[in-house]
């Protein structure tokens, strides 16, 4: 299936399964540019074939519209076989994916070593997010996926992450204590060179001259378990938790006993999470705001303030907690702790709606941590939930400090040609 076959529309070699893909999604184009041929060939030849069928030389004014015409429907014929060979290009970039290999995460109490796999090997097991950066960029994206570990395990998604410098994981921050095995982490394999990482990546984004200007940037795509692009970015690292919510949902029910994770040698874990019990106590359970005070920090974060700007309505902690707003009687459950250094930490955890009912609609939050010294107490600096069930994707996020809480619904998503960057 990945034979190439000759286009004639594209005038190239094009893989069969991506020619198959395109007609499957497309069944009226094709038509549609063969018609616009058809009559390109038909008014530009007008007088040609008028006179060999009637014996009549037409005049001028019918030859000047006829090929008016015919220039009118070449120039629709041409821009929608461009439209077709580019969707086409990013087919194949994509379906090329599936060569690419890694080394895949195990328990290590099973077993020792890590098997090797192509991307196409792991359709319908796995889904794959894919990152390529140098050590800086990389060190930015680290400590989102670590937080996020527990659930890119229960979304059966595998991070792959492409250093263009030959940095490792130890050189973007990791703590072996906290991530244990890193059951959603894959070690790329064949960097460099001819049908590796780093190689695909610039195929993706290769300009139509062939050159490269985007060389440097972060750049990452998602693939879905078959295998087909479902996002993608280029210069600014993912934003992990809206792509959870969007595209990286959990594959089971959650279930609202699933006990906390507390990381190896890391003793602020309990105090961390002892303090998101508090947060979510007052939440549920109070509508007095002034008892939100001890549990945030006094610092507006800028995720609350980016919404804000944008022209975001924000609701003060004394609207959030009244009787009919505050989610009363919502429980969490698989709670865990990150430590990104001493003095920022992250928790996450799955709140339980009461009023969920038998489709377990939970949603997936966040907390992030901070304090002055080693010696202060943990303050919530910014509380972040979004919709994450089986089956359902979000429609928005909240996101709250301080101050109270703002809401940014999801805009509407642009579609590209394959999915892919480029």
């Amino acid at each position: 299936m990945n034979k190439p076959t000759f286009d004639l529309l594209s005038f190239r070699p094009i893989r069969s399964d991506a020619l198959m893909r395109y007609n499957s999604l497309n069944q009226s184009e094709p038509l549609r540019i063969n018609l616009y041929l058809l009559g390109t060939i038909t008014l530009l030849l007008y007088p040609l074939w008028s006179e060999s069928v009637t014996g009549d030389v037409p005049t001028t004014i019918p030859i000047i519209g006829s090929i008016t015409l015919g220039i009118g429907s070449g120039f629709l014929f041409n821009r929608e076989r461009t439209r077709r060979s580019n969707q086409l290009y990013r087919m194949e970039k994509e379906l090329n994916a599936e060569n690419l290999q890694v080394k895949v995460p195990v328990n290590t109490s099973i077993m020792s070593s890590r098997p090797t796999a192509r991307l196409a090997d792991l359709k319908s097991k796995r889904r794959i997010v894919a990152i390529r950066g140098n050590k800086q960029q990389l060190s930015k994206v680290w400590d989102d996926l670590c937080v996020l570990r527990r659930r890119l395990v229960q979304s059966q998604t595998l991070v792959v992450l492409v250093p263009t410098d030959s940095s490792k994981k130890e050189d973007w921050g990791c703590n072996k204590n906290q991530i244990g095995d890193a059951l959603w982490l894959a070690e790329p394999l064949t960097v460099e060179g001819e049908g590796g990482w780093i190689n695909y990546f610039s195929e993706l984004l290769d300009n139509s001259d062939g050159s490269n200007s985007k060389s440097n940037e972060l750049a990452w795509f998602a693939l879905n378990f078959k295998g087909r692009s479902i996002a993608s970015g280029l210069g600014e690292i993912p934003r992990v938790i809206e792509l959870m919510g969007q595209q990286l949902l959990p594959m089971e029910l959650l279930d609202d006993t699933d006990e906390a994770e507390i990381p190896v040698d890391v003793p602020e874990a309990k105090d961390i999470l002892e303090c998101q019990k508090k947060f979510y106590s007052v939440l549920t359970s109070s509508s007095d705001a002034n008892d939100m005070k001890p549990v945030f920090s006094t610092s507006q974060a800028e995720e609350v303030n980016e919404v804000i700007n944008g022209g975001g309505r924000i609701d003060g902690w004394d609207k959030c907690l009244e009787p009919d707003a505050r989610p009363a009687g919502m429980k969490i459950a698989s709670s865990d702790v990150y430590l990104a250094n001493e003095l920022i930490a992250y928790s996450t955890c799955v709140e339980f709606p009461s009023n969920a009912g038998i489709d377990g609609a939970t949603l997936l939050a966040i907390q992030r941590w901070g304090r002055e010294t080693e010696t202060d107490d943990w303050k919530l600096e910014l509380h972040q939930t979004i919709p994450w069930s089986v089956g359902s994707r979000a429609g928005g996020t909240l996101r709250c400090d301080c101050r109270g809480c703002v809401a940014l619904a999801r805009g509407q998503e642009k579609r590209t040609f394959g999915g892919l960057i480029g």
